[in-house]
């Protein structure tokens, strides 16, 4: 299946930015819906084949802004970011919940074929079975916690999806994401921060004792899981978890930062204030049955996003 034109909401951000340049190289016609919240415009750069519509997803006036004629929608708009969790909480659940629900009614409009929705693993709250498969139930450990304002308007992102797409005859696709890093992420993700602190050579303070694992996915093989769920007839109203198997302690991640850097760190880790869950597995056997296999090992995705923000933490 191929698409002429799609809408990309959030498609200055990273996980969109990547996605429409790589959609853009097989000349598909991209409308990016964006209003710049995390990384704004000035690095931005705009390819022959992509326009910028700049608006508000929670704003149901700006959607008007928008061509109905697109074949495909990529709903990536959100805020992400466990800073923001934290920080504001209530805005993640407004702004993600509403942006939502406004892009499903905009779509029962269009002429859109299908849609693809950014989800995340934080749905699956503290998993039980390692690897967790999509199957597992979603959860919301502790509602006083504001980490989980996140984890929370994803979940209702999902069923949403689910029910509306389910009224108006609209196939969609879910993507969770595990873990997602490379260059242009930001800096509110453990290895961007990780790596400024050390090319800052500031005190290298860790949250947790090290023992606490995630399986990191290098952005190119993201993008490629999102290119293959959308683009196959097989996989309509389904859910799928994107990442990678290849399961890393925090520990074991500084240990390849001192490999990739040249540099001796010295940890000082702290209690958490506020702890998510302990470990993140995904299991990714429903996505490699469609032709997925990840190309970066941890090793040379932490290389480029070294190099990438070694030049830029500063800035």
């Amino acid at each position: 299946m191929s698409y002429q034109k799609v809408l990309v909401t959030g498609g200055v951000g990273f996980i969109g930015s990547n996605l429409c340049n790589s959609l853009i190289s097989q000349d598909v016609d991209v409308v990016i819906f964006d209003n710049g919240f995390r990384t704004g415009f000035d690095d931005f750069s705009l390819k022959p084949n992509m326009e910028i519509i700049q608006g508000d997803i929670t704003k149901i006036e700006d959607w008007q802004k928008i061509p109905n004629d697109v074949d495909f929608v990529y709903h990536l708009g959100a805020i992400n970011g466990t800073k923001f969790f934290y920080e504001i909480p209530d805005e993640v659940l407004r702004v993600n919940t509403m942006g939502t629900f406004n892009m499903l009614n905009w779509i029962s409009a269009s002429s859109a074929k299908g849609f693809f929705f950014a989800s995340s693993s934080e749905v699956y709250g503290y998993p039980k079975k390692f690897p967790t498969p999509e199957s597992e139930e979603m959860s919301i450990p502790d509602p006083t916690n504001p980490r989980f304002s996140y984890s929370s308007s994803k979940m209702m992102g999902e069923m949403l999806c689910i029910n509306f797409a389910k009224k108006y005859g609209i196939p969609y696709r879910i993507g969770r994401f595990h873990n997602i890093y490379g260059p242009r992420m930001g800096y509110e993700h453990v290895i961007p921060q990780f790596i400024c602190r050390l090319v800052k050579n500031e005190v290298f303070t860790v949250q947790g004792d090290g023992s606490e694992s995630r399986c990191f996915c290098y952005i190119d093989d993201a993008i490629n899981a999102i290119k293959l769920i959308s683009e196959s007839e097989s996989t309509k109203n389904q859910i799928f978890n994107i990442g990678t198997c290849e399961e890393t302690t925090i520990r074991s991640l500084i240990t390849s930062l001192e490999s990739v850097s040249g540099e001796k760190i010295g940890p000082k880790f702290s209690e958490f204030s506020q702890a998510g869950t302990n470990r993140r597995v995904p299991d990714i056997q429903k996505l490699q049955k469609i032709g997925y296999s990840p190309k970066f090992s941890l090793c040379d995705g932490l290389k480029i996003t070294y190099e990438w923000y070694k030049k830029n933490c500063n800035v």
